[in-house]
């Protein structure tokens, strides 16, 4: 089971998830891109991963190789400090930047929610650690209900998809022994609040 696991964690690793996230506004919600041209929808999606994943992981490669962290697995509180830090500023400069290029709110909603809850979790990571991974998985969930909402077509299977895959993401977690139940399920209760905060905001 350990190997399953893995795999899980990796593909719904947190750093993907905006991506993730980007096409899932796009297929549930095409109209909101009904402006742009296929060129233009590329480039945003292009933003997307290479700001909030591309440009993280290899900042997070780079610590590694400088010693700052042991394992990639970063299985300490302490290793995961620099690389929330890092991933952080990467988020929070996407975030400013989609602001103020005029894209349609929910992609500054996206950013938003994963920038929150990422240093929400960095803070806790202070005093304890928590699973970031479900956190994020938290957040799309509750994303995904918002876009459900403010679609024309029924995605109710879409949301129960989202809600299973977060289920067996926290299930992977524990199986690899990365994290025990409470932070699973402080992970949980994150990623929720703190898309539930980025909703507000706007």
């Amino acid at each position: 089971m350990q190997l399953p696991a893995k795999i899980i964690a990796f593909i719904f690793h947190p750093l993907i998830l905006p991506t993730y996230a980007f096409l899932l506004i796009y297929w549930t919600n095409p109209l909101l891109f009904s402006s742009y041209d296929t060129t233009d929808l590329g480039k945003i999606f292009l933003t997307v991963f290479i700001n909030t994943f591309l440009f993280p992981v290899i900042a997070i490669l780079l610590i590694w190789k400088l010693g700052f962290v042991k394992s990639l697995q970063m299985d300490s509180q302490q290793e995961r400090i620099v690389p929330y830090i890092t991933s952080g500023a990467m988020y929070i400069w996407t975030y400013v930047v989609f602001r103020k290029s005029g894209l349609p709110e929910i992609l500054n909603i996206v950013i938003l929610g994963a920038t929150i809850t990422l240093f929400a979790c960095f803070l806790i990571n202070i005093f304890r650690k928590v699973s970031i991974h479900t956190a994020s998985m938290a957040c799309l969930f509750l994303l995904t209900l918002a876009m459900c909402l403010l679609s024309q077509g029924n995605y109710t299977f879409l949301l129960m998809a989202i809600a299973l895959l977060a289920g067996i993401v926290g299930s992977s977690r524990i199986l690899t022994g990365a994290h025990n139940l409470p932070e699973i399920t402080l992970g949980y209760f994150i990623g929720l609040m703190s898309q539930l905060v980025a909703l507000r905001f706007y």
